[in-house]
């Protein structure tokens, strides 16, 4: 096995939290499914919503990715000297503009999309000047931090990427100041204790940021994946921890719904996604066909993310409800995401947006290396 937590690694982990994502969106209100007569068999309607509840997991799960990458960046600069106010604002405008050039497409093709089946969407923008005020602010990416309109709800997400990307130079630098032990336990700890709302994304998945910055740091994914139980084997080692982890994991099922997971959603949505990205790095990966279906769907996870809800329940609501039984809808809404995901990256090549992309990218770097 490669212990090595690699590019692959993470779009198989990637793929798992998109599945859990359109899951999610497919059972956790019955707005949508009520009128379609899903069959839930062989569990009762009431359990695959309270698991659909659990799926949530996914943002907590690309909340760590991103904050794991960013720490390799910045460990890096810092290890170099380089930890410098330019260096760090390139890394960042850098990252936000990767997010902006992948959702910029997606947001012209949903505008067209609405045009054509769904033209009452426009209406969350209201009229006249207004209109065109909150567009550029969607098409900015910003309207959940602006608390403005948006035509999908969904995208409240990038605004919690933009802020963790900003955040994280500040936490990883509190982390090599202070060390693991007190980054992550004030990342749990502070907005307890000044009654920071929980509703906010920032304060929500701030652990699970923290979480990111020391496995990227102290390299842990290796090392878990080295680690054995002394005097056994390594076969002995990961049965009991499959044990462990399969047992934790079902544990926050019924911890997402208690009072406590409701009190302190931030612990909740912090400790699952690490044991499930575990799950998935120590056992799932090594399933040969598995792990390249997952990593397929983790590399087109941007694109599935920015458009699944407009498929399943905005234009074509009636089909993707249609396959009656609730695993067989979630199958064929992967399958049909999976395909509008690669002609969508085919029509950036053949345009040559991605050309377009690198060059403004480029153009950037000078200007930042100028200044």
């Amino acid at each position: 096995m490669n212990t090595q937590f690699s590019k692959k690694d993470t779009n198989i982990v990637k793929g798992v939290a998109i599945i859990a994502m359109l899951f999610h969106h497919c059972y956790v209100t019955n707005i949508n499914f009520k009128a379609h007569g899903v069959s839930f068999a062989p569990f009762s309607k009431g359990t695959v919503v309270t698991l659909s509840l659990w799926a949530k997991v996914c943002v907590g799960i690309f909340v760590f990715l991103s904050a794991y990458g960013i720490t390799i960046s910045l460990k890096k600069l810092y290890d170099q000297n380089k930890y410098e106010r330019q260096n760090i604002s390139w890394l960042t405008i850098r990252r936000v503009w990767k997010i902006l050039s992948g959702f910029w497409p997606i947001y012209i093709l949903a505008i067209v999309g609405c045009k054509v089946w769904a033209p009452e969407s426009f209406a969350v923008y209201k009229q006249g000047m207004t209109r065109i005020i909150y567009m550029l602010i969607d098409f900015s990416g910003l309207a959940h931090i602006f608390g403005t309109p948006t035509l999908l709800g969904t995208w409240w997400y990038l605004g919690l990427a933009f802020m963790e990307i900003m955040l994280l130079p500040f936490l990883y630098y509190m982390y090599r100041k202070c060390g693991a032990f007190t980054t992550i336990a004030l990342s749990y700890l502070l907005p307890m204790a000044l009654s920071l709302p929980m509703s906010s994304s920032v304060v929500h998945y701030l652990p699970a940021m923290t979480l990111g910055i020391w496995f990227a740091q102290e390299d842990l994914f290796p090392k878990a994946a080295d680690w054995k139980i002394p005097h056994t084997g390594l076969m002995i080692t990961r049965a009991a921890e499959f044990c462990v982890l399969a047992v934790f994991i079902l544990g926050t099922v019924w911890l997402k719904t208690s009072k406590f997971g409701k009190v302190h959603p931030n612990v909740t949505d912090s400790v699952t996604p690490l044991a499930v990205i575990l799950f998935t790095y120590l056992f799932l990966a090594s399933i040969p066909i598995l792990r390249d279906m997952l990593c397929i769907l983790g590399k087109y996870s941007m694109n599935i993310f920015l458009f699944h809800n407009f498929i399943r329940s905005r234009w074509f609501e009636d089909f993707s409800y249609s396959f009656r039984f609730w695993w067989l809808i979630v199958i064929v809404l992967v399958i049909d995401c999976l395909l509008f995901s690669v002609v969508i990256e085919f029509l950036k090549e053949v345009l040559r947006y991605n050309h377009l992309t690198i060059k403004i990218e480029k153009k950037l770097h000078g200007m930042i290396s100028n200044e």
